[in-house]
C-alpha cells in the first residue's frame, strides 16, 4: 500500500511500519518522540490500554532481544492486548546519530532513564502519565532485558501492575518464553 510516498508494510495484525520508497525518504529524520508518544497515548485511550515505550539503540543486543520478545508469536498477542508499543531510538554511536528520534533522549531523562542502561522502558496510562518504568530492580536499578530470574521477577511484577488484561496464565506464558530464550 502506498500512502504519501511511503510504503506501509503490514507486519502482523497490529503493527505497521513505514518503509522509505526513495533515497530522499531514507535520509529523512525519524519522527519526533513527542509525535510518536502523543499518537500512542491517543490509541491507548481509545483501546483501554497502556503505552509501553522502549528506549533502545541499533548497537544494543539486549534491545534487540526485547524487540524479539514483544513481537514473538508466542507472546505478541498478550503484549498487544495490553500495550501500545513505542520504540524510541537514543544513545546511538556517532555514525548512526541520524537514527535517533528527536526529543527521545529528553523524554528518557524526563521519565527516569538518564542514568539507566538500555533498554529502558516506561509505561504511561491513557492520559500520558507515567505509571511505572524499568528502574524496578533492588536499589532502583534498570531491569534492561529480563535475562536473569531476579530481572524476570521484577519485569513480570511491573507488567502485573501495568497490564490491564494480564492474568496468571498469560504471565506464566511470558515467563516461560523469557526463560526459554535465555536457556538457548
Amino acid at each position: 500500500m502506498l500512502v504519501a510516498g511511503v510504503s506501509l508494510v503490514l507486519m502482523d495484525a497490529r503493527a505497521v511500519t513505514a518503509v522509505a520508497t526513495t533515497p530522499a525518504e531514507a535520509m529523512a529524520a525519524p519522527e519526533s518522540a513527542d509525535a510518536l508518544v502523543s499518537r500512542a497515548v491517543a490509541e491507548a485511550r481509545a483501546d483501554h490500554k497502556v503505552v509501553l515505550i522502549e528506549f533502545g539503540a541499533s548497537w544494543c543486543v539486549w534491545c534487540r532481544h526485547f524487540q524479539d520478545f514483544v513481537h514473538a508469536p508466542a507472546v505478541r498477542d498478550i503484549i498487544a492486548d495490553n500495550y501500545v508499543l513505542v520504540n524510541l531510538t537514543v544513545q546511538e554511536r556517532e555514525d548512526k546519530v541520524a537514527l535517533e528520534n528527536p526529543g527521545g533522549a529528553d523524554a528518557m531523562a524526563k521519565w527516569g532513564g538518564a542514568k539507566a542502561g538500555l533498554p529502558f522502558y516506561v509505561f504511561l496510562d491513557a492520559t500520558g502519565t507515567k505509571i511505572a518504568d524499568s528502574n524496578a530492580m533492588p536499589g532502583g536499578q534498570n531491569i534492561g532485558f529480563p535475562a536473569t530470574p531476579v530481572e524476570r521477577d521484577a519485569f513480570l511484577g511491573v507488567l502485573a501492575k501495568t497490564a490491564p488484561r494480564l492474568d496468571a496464565a498469560r504471565r506464566a506464558t511470558l515467563r516461560g518464553y523469557l526463560t526459554s530464550v535465555i536457556a538457548q
